[in-house]
């Protein structure tokens, strides 16, 4: 690990035009924002401004629809951000009181985007209208087919757009502007209930679990959704959420991505177990005693998947080859549906650029993930014609070869990558204890939520005036307590390497923590340097 030093040179700059504390100041710089993203970090969205040009047919659309009493067929996605918003426009109508049905396809069986011969069935069944949610820009020949069958087609969509989409109304983040280019599938959908005056704290909560289920850069709009959505969470104005974990409140977005996406997504990916509609219907239900029996299952289907998750990582790294430049491992019996979150692991441990591959009927599908240097996708582009389906962005990809293609696919990476610097590297920046007083950590915090595009950074800082130094479980688990911050340790070396230092410098991230109703300040130590 390469760590490079962050240029924060105008944090007093900022410092003296904001009048704010020289920690956040130090922060906000290392964020990289400029002047329009600086002011949206100090005022964000208050309300939605919502452009007519974009979400008036849509609404005389519906309104026709309702009047003529036609049925329609919502199609989602099978990951946390499909299934929130399929739950979410399932609501809408259902307030509307217009006819509907929806469908997610199996991930493992039938794969991603508008099925045809799911469409051709819901015809046949007397459908009218198609709704996509998450999906539908890139499903040409199916919206064909809708064309065809005059069936009323209604795209909404966050993926890029690389060719026309042939349907009668689209509803994109690119349509927008740009403090809602940043929206996943579900948060397109609730601007929809917004400018409809159907919005609810449901669907409030969905389309923020969605947000931060995708990964979204927390910019513009998305600081809005996702700051309501925890605030009705706090409240308990969803239940169905709730009942997926024991909450420690207030809840906050750190606790929405590790406690409650996993266990929405876990459905989705083992297919093979478990039908991803039902987590749809969970999210449907009012009845407690149908709720708390659904979660307990969604409950189940995660424990699995963390189960079989572990197993099958295990097995990867027995495989690994550490003179690699890169990881590439195909094993037959791994799970499809877990190949993303071991390719994601494996890239974060190795530092190195990773693929996990593994066989789907004749053919091998895998899923890449980069070292955060290389723009996989682009990367790629070359090999783009030897696969039989390719898609993703800079940091992640999906990927489907023939079995014959598997050498070639290595021998292009070995080729490619000598074009890629691939040394890990990653960016600090230097604090010190009157940076870290607990005014400054409580107004820094004051600003959540962060996330992508909005990450707290690393930071090298040194451990000094300590209260007390402990061990906890064992003699590698240490804390020091100082005066308005705990420093916690896990992996470095044991108790009596550090016990009579008076100054120890730590690359860590700064956490905020609360344990029974009480706040607590900490630096995770990522690195003691010796």
């Amino acid at each position: 690990m390469i760590y490079q030093k962050t240029d924060i040179s105008n944090y007093q700059k900022l410092m003296e035009t904001y009048s704010i504390n020289s920690l956040l100041a130090k922060v906000l710089s290392a964020m990289k924002y400029d002047e329009q993203d600086i002011a949206s970090f100090f005022n964000p969205l208050k309300e939605y401004k919502l452009d007519d040009k974009v979400f008036k047919p849509i609404k005389e659309c519906l309104e026709i629809i309702k009047k003529e009493n036609k049925k329609v067929f919502i199609f989602g996605d099978y990951d946390c951000d499909g299934i929130c918003g399929t739950t979410i426009v399932k609501k809408i109508l259902d307030k509307l009181e217009i006819e509907n049905g929806f469908y997610i396809p199996n991930r493992l069986d039938e794969g991603y985007g508008l099925s045809m011969d799911k469409l051709k069935m819901a015809y046949q069944k007397g459908y009218e209208v198609l709704i996509t949610v998450d999906n539908g820009v890139s499903s040409a020949e199916a919206l064909k087919f809708a064309k065809e069958k005059e069936m009323i087609s209604i795209v909404t969509d966050h993926h890029i757009i690389t060719q026309t989409v042939n349907c009668d109304y689209l509803l994109h983040p690119s349509l927008l502007n740009e403090d809602y280019n940043y929206l996943c599938g579900s948060g397109i959908v609730y601007l929809l209930a917004n400018y409809l005056d159907l919005q609810d704290p449901s669907m409030t909560v969905l389309a923020m679990v969605a947000t931060i289920a995708d990964v979204m850069p927390i910019k513009g709009a998305n600081v809005k959704i996702i700051k309501d959505g925890i605030d009705f969470l706090n409240q308990g104005l969803y239940k169905n959420i709730l009942a997926l974990d024991k909450f420690n409140f207030p809840i906050n977005e750190e606790n929405v991505a590790f406690k409650i996406v996993p266990k929405i997504n876990a459905v989705g990916r083992m297919a093979n177990i478990a039908n991803v509609n039902n987590v749809v219907r969970f999210l449907l239900t009012d009845n407690i005693k149908e709720i708390n029996s659904l979660a307990s299952q969604i409950i189940e289907v995660n424990n699995t998947r963390l189960q079989l998750s572990k197993e099958q990582n295990n097995l990867v790294k027995q495989q690994i080859n550490k003179n690699d430049s890169f990881n590439l491992i195909y094993l037959p019996q791994l799970h499809e549906g877990l190949l993303g979150l071991i390719a994601s692991r494996i890239a974060d441990e190795t530092k190195k650029l990773t693929f996990i591959m593994t066989d789907a009927l004749e053919q091998i599908k895998g899923s890449g993930r980069s070292n955060g240097l290389i723009n996989i996708i682009d990367m790629l582009e070359g090999f783009k014609e030897h696969t039989i389906a390719l898609g993703g962005h800079s940091q992640a990809c999906g990927i489907t070869i023939k079995k014959e293609m598997l050498e070639p696919f290595k021998a292009y990476l070995h080729e490619n990558l000598m074009n890629y610097d691939n040394a890990a590297i990653e960016e600090y920046i230097e604090v010190d204890v009157n940076d870290l007083k607990i005014n400054n950590i409580k107004e820094l915090f004051s600003f959540r939520p962060f996330g992508q595009d909005r990450n707290l950074p690393l930071l090298k800082v040194a451990i000094e005036n300590v209260i007390s130094y402990t061990s906890m479980k064992n003699e590698y688990q240490l804390k020091w307590r100082c005066k308005d911050i705990d420093f916690i340790s896990f992996n470095n070396k044991g108790y009596e390497n550090y016990k009579n230092q008076e100054k120890i410098e730590v690359y860590g991230y700064l956490q905020e923590n609360i344990f029974r109703g009480k706040v607590y300040y900490q630096i995770l130590i990522k690195e003691i340097i010796e």
